[in-house]
Order: C-alpha cells, then structure tokens, then sequence
C-alpha cells in the first residue's frame, strides 16, 4: 500500500497516541532541533509584531528559572521554521489566525492585550487557554492553543537547553536506578 507522506505521519501519529502532530514528528524524525536564534534572526514566516508576541507566548509556558526558558532555547525560531517548512499552508494560517487572535481575547479577560498584561494577568491568561485546550480535547481540530504548547515543548526539549540543563541527558549514564528518590535526583532525566 503506497501512503502519501501526510498519511504515513499521520498513522505514526496515532501509533504515538496523538501526543505529536504530524509535522512536529516529520520534522523531529529528519533531525530538526531548536537552537537559540542568532542575533538579528529575522521570521520567515511571522511578522516581526507576531514574532514578538510569541517570544511572550513561550516564556509563559516555559519561563526563565535557573534554567534558561523557551524564548533563550530559541522555540520562537523553531515554531516559526515549522511554520515555514513543515506545516500545511492551510495549518499555518490557522496558527497564524490563532496568533493574532491572543491579543483580543487576552483584552475580553483582563481588559489589557497580552502584551500590556502584568506577569500575573499572562499567566492566568495562558492557564485558562490551557483549560480551555484540555476541555476541547478529542473534537475537530486541536485549538490554537494546543498547539503553541506542543511545539513550545517539543521545541524546548529537544533543545541543547532543554536536554542538557532542564532534563540533565547524559550521553552515557551509569548504571540504571529505577526508582531512586526525586530529592537525591534534582530532576526528571532525559
């Protein structure tokens, strides 16, 4: 049986349990990662105003701590690279759509856009869109929501950032310890 490319990632995706997207598996299976974006990156596919406003978007989801967060992993480039060579043009405008839609409903909720909004108000804000993503699972497709945070996440850990500060990946670890106490770890390991 001959399964267009879109097809056969879509079954892969199902096999996965629909934890990725297609696109997100086609490009992570052909060796693409997040890097921190060189100084003076230009979007390719995002304006400079939507760019911004994801920067925003991400370091809500994965904040800065005393690890570097999404926007220092350079998730902002990776989403906008899936944007521009691995996702659907009907997909991408909908993301983009769901983009420029976050400033108005950030203002229905807090009276303010998100770009306005204090620390606190983006944070509810970005929890109640992620409520919001949960009810709405399993009908049509996923929100706009849903999917910022999938690419946000995979984006970030598959980060030289993310595996190596956030999740510890060592290349070549000892022994294997099964059940070894959160509190002498420090971590979740990669």
């Amino acid at each position: 049986m001959d399964l267009s490319r879109r097809e056969a990632l879509n079954r892969l995706t199902l096999l996965v349990g629909g934890a990725l997207s297609a696109p997100v598996m086609s490009a992570i299976l052909s060796g693409y990662r997040a890097a921190p974006p060189a100084p003076g990156w230009v979007p390719r596919t995002l304006t400079a105003r939507q760019a911004e406003l994801l920067d925003l978007l991400v370091d809500v989801i994965i904040p800065p701590t005393d690890t570097p967060g999404a926007k220092d992993a350079g998730v902002p480039a990776f989403i906008d690279k899936l944007l521009a060579d691995w996702v659907d043009p009907e997909d991408r405008e909908s993301f983009r759509t769901g983009l420029a839609g976050v400033d108005d409903a950030c203002r229905q909720a807090h009276g303010v856009s998100f770009r306005d909004a204090t620390p606190a108000q983006r944070h509810a804000f970005v929890t109640q869109l992620d409520e919001e993503a949960i009810q709405a699972r399993g009908g049509g497709p996923p929100p706009f929501f849903a999917t910022l945070k999938e690419w946000t996440l995979v984006g970030y850990y598959t980060s030289e950032v993310g595996a190596t500060q956030e999740l510890q990946w060592l290349a070549a670890p000892g022994r294997y310890d099964g059940d070894v106490p959160l509190s002498e770890v420090g971590r979740a390991w990669a």
